[in-house]
Order: C-alpha cells, then sequence, then structure tokens
C-alpha cells in the first residue's frame, strides 16, 4: 500500500518521489497499537536504528486521523517538570505551565480526562527513571483516557527493561523487523520510481552489502542513486559505484 503523490510523506533526506509503503512490520505494530489502545494499556515499539520506528507512528497516526496524539521526544534525562511542561504545549493548554507541579498536574489530569488520546514518546530509552515514575502515575491515574506508546532503540533497551515501573505495566514488547530479501524485492520498487526497473539481483546484492533490510539504509542508496544519475545520465549505476560512496570499504569487495 502506498500513499497518494499529493501528501509526500516526510521520508529519510527528503527524497524527491518518495513514497510511503506499508510493510509488513508497519502492519504489525498497527495491530499492535490498536490492541494497546483498546485496553488503554502502554505498549512498548523497539527496532535497531533506521528501521523506521519514528516514521512507522507517524504513518500509522495519518491512517487513524480521528486518534488524538501527543507526541514528545524529551531530551535526555529530562525531568518531570521538563515532561509536564511539554505535555501542557501539546495539549494546547492556555498560559504557562503553573509552577506548582500539584497544580500542573490537575490542569494535565482534567485536559486527558475527557477524549482518549494516545501518548507517544520518541527515544524512551533516554527517559530519566523519575519520568518514567511520572508516567506511570499518569497511566495509573483513573482520570485519564491514555494509552501510552513508547518508541526505544533495541541497542538501549536495557534502560527500559531496568525499570521495574514497566516492567509490570508494560502489556506488549513489539520489535519492528527489517525488511527481509523478498521483501526487499516488492518494496523497493514500491518505494521510489528509480528502482522500478532495477533487476532483483542487483537489489539482492544491494541490501546484503549493505542495507540489511534498513529502510534508512535504503533511502541513502536511493539518494546516491538520484546523485548519480544526476551526474551520469546515461551511464546506469553497478552496486560498487553506489555503495563507494557510502562506504569506501566495502567497494574493495564488490
Amino acid at each position: 500500500m502506498t500513499s497518494p503523490d499529493s501528501a509526500p510523506p516526510p521520508h529519510y533526506l527528503s527524497l524527491p518521489g518518495a513514497r510511503t509503503v506499508t510493510t509488513q512490520a508497519v502492519r504489525a505494530v498497527g495491530d499492535a497499537l490498536d490492541h494497546a489502545l483498546h485496553q488503554q494499556s502502554i505498549i512498548c515499539i523497539t527496532a535497531d536504528p533506521g528501521v523506521g520506528k519514528t516514521f512507522t507512528l507517524n504513518m500509522l497516526c495519518e491512517q487513524r486521523p480521528a486518534l488524538p496524539t501527543l507526541r514528545l521526544l524529551q531530551r535526555p534525562q529530562a525531568r518531570p517538570d521538563d515532561l509536564r511542561r511539554n505535555l501542557h504545549h501539546a495539549l494546547n493548554l492556555p498560559g504557562d505551565p503553573p509552577h506548582d507541579a500539584g497544580i500542573c498536574d490537575d490542569y494535565l489530569r482534567h485536559a486527558l480526562a475527557h477524549t482518549p488520546r494516545l501518548l507517544a514518546v520518541d527515544e524512551a530509552h533516554q527517559l530519566s527513571g523519575s519520568c518514567i515514575e511520572y508516567l506511570r502515575y499518569l497511566h495509573d491515574d483513573p482520570a485519564p483516557q491514555v494509552t501510552i506508546l513508547l518508541l526505544a532503540s533495541r541497542p538501549r533497551l536495557r534502560a527500559l527493561r531496568s525499570q521495574p515501573t514497566l516492567l509490570s505495566r508494560v502489556t506488549t514488547w513489539h520489535h519492528m523487523e527489517p525488511l527481509d530479501t523478498d521483501e526487499v524485492l516488492t518494496v523497493l520498487p514500491a518505494f521510489h520510481p528509480l528502482w522500478h526497473n532495477t533487476p532483483s539481483r542487483m537489489l539482492a546484492c544491494l541490501d546484503d552489502m549493505w542495507a540489511h533490510g534498513n529502510m534508512r539504509r535504503w533511502a541513502a542508496l536511493t539518494h546516491q542513486l538520484q546523485a548519480h544519475q544526476r551526474r551520469h545520465p546515461d551511464r546506469p549505476p553497478d552496486p560498487a559505484t553506489l555503495l563507494c560512496r557510502l562506504d569506501p570499504r566495502l567497494a574493495l569487495t564488490t
């Protein structure tokens, strides 16, 4: 499934012509999210860097326009007051957040009580223990109608799993897998027209040597392919040419 041309998604490197493709991994995350929304639970989505956690969240929210979503990206080791302030602004509450934490919490609880919402926290592995405890407070309080989605890098997942507060409350730890080789052969031509006529053997070679099913890496490859075609419109690219520009060491093995 691809998105319409009239609404180009915010792809990595802002690639002209790139299209949004609903992959198996995206569908699996969507199913897990819908289940969490039904339960108003806490869910954690993990993936290796570049697989597409944040992009998937954006895509799923666009596919659910009736779902009010609060998206937060906290700075490393932020304090609960930072979280309160960002929630206050995300909810479009009037004025500045009250300096008194108790009063601010009352405002937030009241605002979150009216409509079921998704609270999505990106780079959640950077959250301090006190911020995680504050999220627990919001989740356990009966007034707010909130589902909490944590996006975390798999290499940093230990930071979240070490929090007893989360271990007993996260109902789903869902890991996003990269594209497998068979999916690469169908997703890439749908992702960008530059790959429409690329032989399957070249796609498989590029994936095996560089991309490894990682969409951010495929975006970088597409960027290099565009640059190659601008410089040499009559010269078909070869894997070595593309890979050399991304990692000169790989050119020695092609």
